[in-house]
C-alpha cells in the first residue's frame, strides 16, 4: 500500500477503521461483539423472545406464590 506521507513522516490519510478497532482492549471488544450479537438475535427473534420472557416471568411468579403458600401453611 502506497500511502502519501506529509513532511513529518506520518500518513496524511485518517487511520483505518480496522486500526481503530485493534486498539480496543480484548474485554471491550468482547463486550461489543456480545452486545452486537444480542441485538442481532433480538431483532430476528423479537416475538419469540418476548414470549419466552413472559413465560419465564409467569413461571417465576407462580413459584414465588407456591413458596409463600408453603411457608404460610408451615407457620399455621
Amino acid at each position: 500500500m502506497n500511502a502519501r506521507r506529509a513532511r513529518s513522516g506520518r500518513p496524511t490519510e485518517p487511520p483505518r477503521r480496522e486500526a481503530v478497532r485493534r486498539r480496543l482492549s480484548t474485554t471491550a471488544a468482547r463486550c461489543r461483539r456480545t452486545a452486537c450479537d444480542l441485538t442481532r438475535w433480538l431483532s430476528r427473534r423479537r416475538r419469540a423472545a418476548a414470549d419466552q420472557f413472559l413465560r419465564g416471568a409467569c413461571y417465576g411468579a407462580g413459584t414465588a406464590v407456591a413458596g409463600l403458600v408453603a411457608v404460610w401453611l408451615q407457620t399455621r
